[in-house]
């Protein structure tokens, strides 16, 4: 397991230069990433940034919450805590119910693998761990402490495949599972 604090964070434009996102993790850490998991703050209505070849998860994390008018599918309504997913591909112009939102954000490229966003309310004891997955958990709520650092709102913590992790306390979780396509062998 480790552990990536909000000083790890790294803050950069939008792709389409109307605000700035904060990247938790990607792989790889630079360039054209397989996965990201980001952070942003919604300060106005306006479009999206295009990620042709992904497939797009967000939720809002604080504030009233954001419409998602997109192109060919419709109106969708986004509220705290509640993840939606979409094509990368699609144009998107998000307006904002009452106010800034905060939104949590899962990228990952088609040909690379899939992903699910969700959302857990852990049990002390509850285990985090797959044989074929990668996981990076956002802690929402509750305060706890592993392998000698305070997990706490805004830290979030990364597994790798066969990894697992037993929470010593009640956490509030916001889970990003990765999991990469299996390559096809090799013809003899």
């Amino acid at each position: 397991m480790r552990v990536v604090r909000p000083s790890e964070y790294r803050a950069m434009p939008w792709k389409n230069g109307g605000g700035v996102t904060t990247e938790i993790r990607a792989s790889p850490p630079s360039g054209s990433f397989d996965w990201r998991v980001s952070i942003a703050t919604v300060n106005a209505d306006g479009p999206f940034s295009t990620f042709a070849g992904y497939e797009r998860h967000i939720m809002t994390l604080s504030g009233e919450g954001m419409t998602l008018d997109i192109d060919r599918r419709g109106k969708f309504a986004l509220k705290p805590l509640l993840p939606f997913s979409f094509s990368g591909d699609a144009r998107v112009y998000g307006s904002l119910l009452q106010g800034a939102v905060l939104d949590f954000n899962l990228i990952v490229r088609r040909d690379f693998g899939s992903a699910n966003l969700s959302v857990s309310g852990c049990k002390a004891g509850d285990k985090l761990d797959s044989e074929k997955s990668l996981h990076l958990a956002y802690v929402v709520q509750g305060e706890s402490q592993a392998e000698g650092l305070k997990l706490e709102p805004n830290v979030s913590f990364y597994l790798g495949t066969g990894e697992f992790f037993t929470l010593p306390a009640p956490l509030k979780l916001a889970i990003c599972t990765i999991t990469p396509r299996l390559l096809p062998l090799p013809s003899a």
